[in-house]
């Protein structure tokens, strides 16, 4: 019998949370704990945010943060933690802050947390990389469906009359999210793992959707490094921008020759020797680097501005570059040095199974919480 209890309050969204969850449901089969899900469909309201080098706050909604409560069977003592997965390293949820004993934040930034009120600093720690996935485990589902539902319906209910535009704009929404949500993949095909037997050096990306200089940035950067990857390494490249909702006609020369469902993309991936990754939004840590990580690739990649529980260390776990020049050596460098490559690529894998791995990170963050209790 488990000796705790996890209680899960179903998320306003199942994309990012997914990975939390994955993580407890392995933990069950296990027998570390109990998993329970309880319908939540509480606003959630309100953020804190750093702007100028200024804390503020509004009334916002914070979707990505997902709440639960830990419990321990033997001493009946239980608090409350919440896992904050948003991008943006300068907004907190104000209601998990003020109503968690423990918040662990994915893109965790200690010059926007040293902002924050002393006693609430205390409470928020870095979470580490996370990735979209599920565990075989998981047979409960309608709870979170109702949840995701319900929870965002609310936030969407403000009686005037465009109050059944926004539901049914809200109901469309959550729809396309859940069927997003049944492509996500198990997790017993990241665990798989095999040497990679090709040449290949792969860098897949798609748009977003151009509303911030931000992602205009970010497009261009991922452009150019198609463009430039094509042109060094035409025979051993494969990748660029995949052809999706928000795909622009100024990137028609840089698209994937690589098939995008989730699953075919995966054997690609596990196929391929050299990967590149480039930052996410708003400097978040993209979820290509634990995918890659996973399947113990040769990485080459841009700086993560996000801190890790665990260093990735340049020269052991990857290959940092910061510019062309970095990049273009940095890839040739490994293409001629086997013994450099295999050490990598060991040491990535390595690092996916110790610390990203969903079953290990979650008991990282709940030994770390029972310590306190």
């Amino acid at each position: 019998m488990a000796d705790y209890k996890i209680i899960i309050y179903t998320p306003q969204e199942l994309n990012h949370s997914s990975y939390i969850q994955t993580g407890l449901y392995e933990l069950e089969a296990e027998g570390f704990i109990e998993v329970h899900v309880e319908l939540n469909t509480d606003k959630r309201l309100g953020r804190y945010f750093v702007e100028q080098g200024i804390l503020q706050i509004n009334s916002k909604s914070h979707p990505k943060t997902s709440f639960y409560k830990f419990m321990d069977l033997k001493s009946k003592k239980e608090l409350l933690f919440a896992t904050d997965l948003y991008d943006f390293a300068d907004q907190f949820s104000k209601h998990a802050l003020e109503t968690c004993d423990y918040v662990f934040k994915r893109s965790y930034d200690s010059k926007f947390v040293d902002k924050l009120p002393k006693t609430l600093q205390s409470k928020i720690f870095p979470l580490g990389l996370c990735f979209g996935v599920r565990s075989k485990y998981q047979n409960t589902w309608l709870p979170f469906l109702l949840g995701i539902l319900g929870s965002n319906l609310r936030i969407q209910t403000k009686l005037n009359r465009f109050l059944f535009q926004r539901w049914l704009k809200t109901y469309r929404s959550q729809k396309k999210h859940w069927n997003f949500i049944k492509t996500t993949r198990n997790l017993s095909r990241f665990k798989s793992f095999e040497p990679a037997n090709k040449d290949i050096i792969l860098f897949q990306t798609r748009c977003f959707k151009e509303n911030q200089q931000d992602v205009i940035d970010i497009h261009q950067q991922r452009y150019h490094i198609i463009k430039l990857l094509r042109k060094e390494f035409p025979d051993k490249f494969k990748g660029g921008f995949i052809k999706s909702e928000f795909f622009l006609d100024k990137f028609k020369d840089a698209i994937s020759n690589v098939p995008s469902d989730p699953e075919s993309y995966l054997n690609v991936l596990k196929s391929a020797k050299i990967v590149i990754y480039t930052r996410g939004l708003a400097n978040s840590p993209a979820w290509k680097m634990p995918e890659y990580l996973s399947q113990g690739k040769i990485i080459i990649a841009e700086p993560l501005t996000t801190e890790l529980p665990v260093l990735l260390e340049h020269g052991k776990h990857l290959l940092y570059f910061h510019s062309d020049e970095e990049l273009i050596t940095n890839i040739k460098s490994v293409l001629s040095n086997s013994i450099l490559g295999e050490k990598l690529s060991e040491n990535a894998r390595a690092y996916f199974e110790t610390h990203i791995s969903p079953e290990k990170n979650v008991k990282r963050i709940l030994t770390l919480m029972n310590s306190n209790l």
